[in-house]
């Protein structure tokens, strides 16, 4: 009889679970397909391999003044357009330039900014946090050291007092240069450059008291370069007052300043000269530890 082989064959047509198809499941590097969706133990290699080969050609490029793709190649042992992809996605970093006439390549100074910026940091916070330490007991306020990062103050090195534990400003956290006596003290440094660093305005509104268009900032930084010292006015947080001072040697490749803090509904004249002036003067002690490095950061 024909009905079991008809009752046999709708069996098999019957729903049921199914394996995904190859082709949506995640694949290898291989275009196997993997199960769980993770990465193979090779592929993981590769990526390695990848990043590798990226930083051993950046060893190589730094023996030589330009060198051109064939004779990269042969020193990495890679193909010739394998080290020709590597270049590629260097220039489009910006870590590599090609010669326009020769058409070889060269790395630019872009490792050079970072180290410079990595090296200005390090010294920096090292150096400076016994000097923050005595800023901080001689003034009896809140002192802190940071630099100058794409138009905001990154925080460095800090010691607080009871009375500013509120203030969530710690090393690591950045707030807008225009609001802050640190970042005025910075910008006033070459404040010709300031327009090109946080450009026109307006600019944040942390206060009633903050500082928003250019002609404001211009007259402050000039009036601050005049004092060697900035005084921040309530601008970055109600209550809170703060005067800074910029640290000579670093400023070219990475300005920074030091600074004093404290809850005050008011400062006057002579309190703020007389925080200038420490300010002043720990930023000048902080110059002369930095010595010959700060002048080579410089």
């Amino acid at each position: 009889m024909a009905t079991a082989p008809r009752q046999q064959a709708a069996r098999s047509r019957a729903p049921g679970p199914r394996r995904k198809a190859a082709a949506e499941r995640p694949a290898d590097d291989d275009g196997q397909a993997t199960d769980d969706g993770r990465a193979t133990k090779e592929q993981q290699g590769r990526v390695r391999s990848t990043t590798g080969d990226l930083l051993n050609l950046v060893e190589q490029l730094s023996n030589f003044d330009q060198i051109g793709v064939t004779r990269l190649a042969r020193h990495l042992e890679v193909p010739v357009p394998t080290a020709y992809r590597m270049l590629r996605a260097l220039e489009r970093a910006g870590y590599v330039e090609q010669l326009a006439e020769s058409k070889e390549y060269r790395l630019t100074l872009k490792l050079f900014e970072l180290g410079s910026r990595v090296a200005s940091r390090t010294t920096l916070r090292d150096l400076a946090a016994v000097e923050v330490e005595r800023l901080a007991h001689q003034a009896g306020l809140a002192s802190n050291v940071s630099v100058l990062v794409e138009g905001e103050v990154l925080y460095l090195a800090q010691v607080k007092t009871e009375e500013l534990l509120a203030v969530n400003l710690t090393p690591g956290s950045r707030a807008p240069a225009t609001c802050t006596a640190m970042g005025k003290a910075m910008l006033a440094a070459d404040f010709r450059m300031a327009r090109s660093i946080v450009g026109p305005g307006p600019y944040p509104r942390r206060t009633e008291y903050s500082l928003t268009s250019y002609e404001e900032l211009f007259t402050e930084l000039a009036e601050i370069q005049r004092l060697g010292y900035a005084v921040d006015r309530q601008e970055l947080n109600l209550g809170v007052w703060c005067v800074a001072a910029p640290i000579p040697g670093v400023r070219q490749t990475q300005p920074a300043a030091v600074s004093v803090s404290a809850y005050r509904s008011h400062l006057d004249a002579a309190e703020e000269e007389r925080l200038g002036k420490l300010v002043m003067a720990a930023a000048s002690r902080i110059s002369d530890r930095l010595g010959g490095l700060g002048n080579m950061v410089s």
